[in-house]
């Protein structure tokens, strides 16, 4: 399925999707819902119905279809699920409910880890310190989720996630290397051929294929087009689903196990307001395609499940307040993050609503504790979307001039990961690997001019008004600010700009954004123990039923509003890739069964 940029730039608020690309999941997508509030009450209605638990199915007569594993959703949790099972001796079906696989994952990038797999302990690498040790991890992830985390559950993911980097490349055709040919390379791993001579390509379209193509050949059948709309429950234990098939509604038997990978809650605005209510106001918006909507882990719900993982996400900055939304919407607007917005992310003069400077943590330099030659030095971006999110009403103010063309081409700031704005020459060798939308960023930032989401102005006055903000705010700020670059030294309280980096504005048209969390995925979702069985609200295990991050919540631990570290120890990509791998890992383990 190809989504159109303006798809995308349009907000995209498509009721079934989500994921690191093109619409995913496997659960069925919702019916069209009032957004704004009505004197009946009919908005209000629809928004509590949007976060009610999925009530299960008794079992029918008779089944339409059986299989021995049924996993839902086919991006990278569910492709890795799959393939691990299928290796292993089981039956499986992976349902879909979009025309092709892959779903978020597509256009996610790369898979940030610790160390430990075969390719990090060649080059004697590991984050914090070498060698791998999976206790100092567990301590150090902790820390940084103020010890609202699951140690057990933290430990398990730190022992697995080393093997499913080796068990991926070793038995399920992927081609993971290292981003930079440095050690600290190993912590940010890409598949092979997504670095360009020219540029990053920084999708997963190809691979996924691969992938896809690995799937079938070890025996696991793929149906696309095949949402389900609940599970099947028999004396408090999932042994099925109901699956719309096409047009036909079926009954599906899973003899041994269901395994939800199908994406989290973040492009459900009811359901992120239910549980996570402090960050909801500093999201500006999600920054893959409208997936997430939260409906498997409402089925979960509907089963007993207990959640964990309140008022986390993964979030990066810059994300770009194209609208206010209204009390009772239902769906958060999607932009991919990949385009115009890379110029938004630069350290301009940032401002909140009281006038006040925004700190900006670089990825250039030293960003404490992080260092530039370690992973995860993309820690600078969860760190800003931390503050972004946090300022007052969630806004961050930004705002340079017409010189930002040169030094956003240039990189003159010096950023990496996702800040470096793309433009991929025409004869590079992987350009067909790139849509055309992606190609060069002057195409979104022009679209997001047009689109008003980028204020374009010929006076500081006039953007100042454009953006809201109370007379004088902003004009006082870059007067502050110009007088700044000519002595040469920043005045904000920390984080201070390095001299090169104050810059004037002072040439005409000048810019501005608002900005907020440009969030990944959900960390809300259902309680899963190390094997990643879904538990209900008495902590016991129900039967059967199983679930793979961003299904599963608890990974970055509650009140974790960017998902430090790495929006979650694995990022979100390898997070999902680890999570099918575990819970394929915890069936196989129960039942006594090791790797093919």
């Amino acid at each position: 399925m190809e989504l159109s940029r303006r798809d995308f730039l349009k907000g995209a608020v498509v009721a079934s999707g989500a994921g690191a690309i093109a619409g995913l999941v496997g659960c069925a997508p919702k019916s069209e819902q009032p957004t704004t509030s009505g004197t009946d009450g009919s908005a209000a209605a629809a928004f509590e119905e949007a976060t009610a638990p999925i009530e299960p199915a008794t079992v029918p007569d008779s089944w339409d279809e059986e299989h021995e594993i049924i996993v839902v959703g086919s991006g990278a949790g569910g492709m890795n699920a799959s393939i691990r099972l299928a290796q292993a001796g089981y039956e499986v079906i992976m349902l879909e409910r979009n025309p092709e696989t892959g779903g978020n994952s597509k256009h996610s990038s790369v898979f940030s880890n610790f160390g430990g797999h075969k390719q990090a302990e060649a080059a004697q690498w590991a984050y914090p310190s070498y060698p791998y040790d999976v206790d100092g991890i567990v301590e150090f992830v902790m820390s940084c989720q103020q010890m609202t985390g699951d140690p057990e559950l933290l430990r398990a993911m730190a022992e697995e996630g080393p093997k499913c980097i080796d068990w991926m490349n070793d038995k399920a055709g992927a081609k993971w290397v290292p981003m930079n040919p440095s050690p600290s390379g190993c912590g940010l791993l890409e598949w092979e051929g997504m670095s360009t001579p020219t540029n990053g390509i920084n999708v997963n379209l190809i691979p996924f294929q691969e992938l896809e193509s690995t799937a079938r050949e070890n025996g696991v059948e793929i149906r696309v087009n095949c949402p389900i709309t609940t599970l099947v429950a028999d004396s408090g234990a999932v042994v099925g689903v109901k699956a719309l098939d096409g047009e036909t509604e079926k009954f599906i038997h899973a003899t041994r196990a269901v395994v939800l990978t199908a994406g989290g809650m973040e492009v459900n605005r009811a359901m992120m307001a239910k549980y996570s209510a402090t960050v909801l106001q500093g999201i500006a918006n999600i920054a893959t395609p409208p997936n997430g909507t939260g409906e498997c882990i409402r089925m979960g719900q509907g089963v007993g499940a207990d959640l964990s993982g309140y008022d986390s996400t993964g979030a990066f900055d810059g994300g770009v307040w194209w609208r206010e939304y209204d009390e009772y919407d239902t769906e958060m607007d999607c932009h991919i993050n990949k385009d115009g917005n890379q110029a938004l992310r630069q350290p301009w003069l940032r401002i909140n609503r009281d006038g006040q400077r925004v700190p900006y943590i670089s990825t250039s330099g030293r960003s404490y504790p992080y260092v530039n030659d370690a992973a995860p030095s993309s820690e600078g971006l969860c760190e800003t979307a931390a503050i972004e999110m946090s300022q007052p009403g969630g806004v961050t103010f930004c705002c340079f001039d017409s010189k930002f063309d040169q030094l956003v081409q240039d990189n003159f700031f010096g950023q990496v990961i996702c800040r470096k704005a793309k433009i991929v020459a025409e004869d590079d060798p992987y350009i067909d690997r790139v849509p055309e939308w992606l190609r060069d960023w002057h195409t979104g930032f022009q679209m997001m001019v047009d689109e008003g989401a980028i204020k374009k102005c010929d006076t500081i006055e006039e953007l100042e008004q454009q953006l809201g903000l109370e007379a004088g705010m902003l004009t006082s700020n870059v007067e502050k600010w110009n007088a700044a670059c000519d002595a040469g030294e920043d005045y904000a309280t920390c984080y201070k700009y390095p001299k090169e980096w104050l810059i004037k504005i002072d040439e005409p048209p000048f810019y501005g954004a608002k900005l907020g969390g440009h969030v990944f995925g959900s960390k809300t979702g259902l309680r899963v123990t190390p094997h990643m069985q879904v538990v209900d609200v008495k902590g016991k295990p129900i039967e059967g039923l199983y679930a793979g991050w961003h299904t599963a919540g608890g990974s970055a631990g509650d009140g974790n509003p960017a998902g430090k570290p790495l929006t979650g120890m694995y990022a979100d990509l390898g997070l999902s890739f680890v999570g099918g791998y575990m819970a394929a890992g915890g069936i196989m383990a129960q039942d006594g069964k090791t790797e093919a």
